[in-house]
C-alpha cells in the first residue's frame, strides 16, 4: 500500500469512528453491570415501557423480540413469553446483540437465573431501573439511558419536552375539587384487590389532580368493610378489569362499591392496561383523566 493509500485509509477509519452512533457507549445498568454497545441492531426489549421508549426514540426497527406486554404501539414483534418466566433459550435463538429489560422484571428470582445464563452465553444484558416506581422522573432516567445506547440524545430531549407540555395541560385541567380516589385491580366479579400507593396508578392519580386514599403501599384484597371505610369519590380500574366485570354495572356489584360516594355517583373510570408500569404515555393518561374529573367534580 502506498503512503497516500495509507493516509486515505487512516482518514476513512477516523471518519467512521467519528460518525454518529458509531462510537461505543458504555452504559451502567441498574444492577451495577456496565454494558458496552455500538449501534445495536438486534435488540430484545423486555417490558412494555422499554418497547414504547425505543419506539419514541425512532429505533423500533432494532427490536427483534419482546415479552407478552410489548404490544404497544401495535406491532408484530415476536414474543418470547411471559415477563415473569423468561426463556433463556428463546431469547438466545433471536440472536440479539443486546437484551434490555427493567429491574422489576429481571430482579425476580427466576429471571435472575435467566440473566446469568444469557451473560454466560455471551449475550449482553442491560438492566434499566424499575418501571413500577419512580414516576415520570423514572421514565426520563430510562429514556436517557436508552438514548445513550442508541446515540440519540436529541430525540430524548425532544420527548422529555413533550412530557412537560402535556403535564402543563393536565395541570390546567385538574378538577377544582380534589377527588379522593382508589385503584381497584379486578380479574372478575369475585377477584378484586385494592392497590396502594406503589406503582403507576398512584402517579396517575396525583398527576390528574386526585388524592389516593389507600392507607398502605402494597395490595390488599377488596372487602366491603375496607372500601366503605375509605369511601372514595372516584374509582379507577384497568380497561380489561372493567371489561371483565361487565362495565360500570358490574363494578357497582363489587363488595362495597355501591355504598361509596364513587358508586352512588357512578364515578368509575377505566385507565390504560399498562398503567402499573410507568411509561412515556403517563402524561397523556393524566391529561385524559384530569379532563374527566374536571367535568365530574366541580
Amino acid at each position: 500500500m502506498t503512503p497516500t493509500h495509507t493516509i486515505c485509509a487512516a482518514l476513512a477509519f477516523s471518519l467512521l469512528l467519528a460518525a454518529p452512533g458509531a462510537l461505543a457507549a458504555t452504559v451502567r445498568g441498574a444492577d451495577g453491570v456496565s454494558v458496552s454497545v455500538t449501534s445495536p441492531r438486534r435488540v430484545v426489549a423486555l417490558n412494555a415501557t422499554t418497547v414504547e421508549l425505543i419506539y419514541r426514540l425512532g429505533k423500533q426497527s432494532t427490536i427483534v423480540g419482546t415479552d407478552v406486554t410489548g404490544t404497544y404501539p401495535p406491532n408484530r414483534i415476536p414474543s418470547v413469553g411471559h415477563w415473569a418466566q423468561l426463556p433463556a433459550e428463546g431469547i438466545i435463538a433471536l440472536k440479539p446483540d443486546l437484551v434490555i429489560g427493567t429491574a422489576d422484571n429481571l430482579a425476580m428470582p427466576a429471571n435472575q437465573k435467566v440473566t446469568q445464563q444469557l451473560r454466560a452465553a455471551g449475550v449482553k444484558v442491560l438492566v434499566l431501573p424499575a418501571s413500577d416506581t419512580g414516576g415520570l422522573d423514572g421514565v426520563r432516567t430510562r429514556l436517557n439511558i436508552l438514548a445513550d445506547v442508541y446515540g440519540v440524545p436529541g430525540a430524548a430531549q425532544a420527548l422529555s419536552r413533550s412530557f412537560d407540555t402535556t403535564l402543563k395541560a393536565a395541570q390546567a385541567n385538574r378538577p377544582k375539587v380534589t377527588p379522593r380516589v382508589l385503584f381497584l385491580y379486578a380479574h372478575g366479579p369475585g377477584d378484586a384487590s385494592i392497590y396502594g400507593t406503589d406503582g403507576g396508578a398512584n402517579d396517575l392519580i396525583t398527576l390528574a389532580g386526585g388524592r389516593n386514599v389507600a392507607p398502605f403501599r402494597d395490595t390488599k384484597p377488596l372487602t366491603a368493610e375496607a372500601l366503605v371505610a375509605l369511601n372514595p369519590d372516584a374509582i379507577i380500574l384497568l380497561e380489561r378489569g372493567l371489561d371483565a366485570l361487565g362495565g360500570i354495572e358490574g363494578a357497582l356489584k363489587l363488595p362495597g362499591v355501591a355504598q361509596t360516594n364513587a358508586g352512588r355517583q357512578r364515578h368509575v373510570y377505566a385507565v390504560d392496561n399498562s398503567i402499573r408500569w410507568i411509561g412515556p404515555r403517563l402524561p397523556e393518561f393524566a391529561l385524559t383523566l384530569a379532563r374527566q374529573w374536571n367535568a365530574d367534580f366541580r
